[in-house]
């Protein structure tokens, strides 16, 4: 498990971006207070999913306006269609920790 940020640094029903150095950016997602964590990189393009719009349980990309299931990382509005790499988090003293395949 890696640190990857406070829990108050993720804005309710918005998203925190993780850099990584040379490794995949993370996006951190508080959906009505229920946090989730993915690679920050849209499925479809190149857009970083950390700015798009979390809405209805679900992150609409910035780039295209195609989305994706935070809980499930299924696509859920084309034009996406590959889902999302989901990444376990733990919570442990309002500090969030992910377990990160690279």
């Amino acid at each position: 498990m890696i640190f990857l940020c406070n829990v108050a640094d993720v804005p309710l029903n918005g998203a925190k971006r993780i850099a990584r150095g040379r490794l995949p950016a993370i996006a951190v997602f508080n959906v009505d207070g229920r946090l989730f964590a993915t690679d920050d990189r849209c499925t479809h393009g190149t857009a970083l999913l950390s700015r798009g719009k979390v809405e209805n349980g679900r992150i609409i990309c910035p780039l295209h306006f195609g989305s994706f299931d935070l809980v499930s990382g299924e696509p859920t509005e084309l034009p996406c269609e590959t889902p999302l790499r989901m990444h376990r988090i733990e919570v442990v003293e309002d500090k969030i920790y992910a377990d990160i395949a690279d």
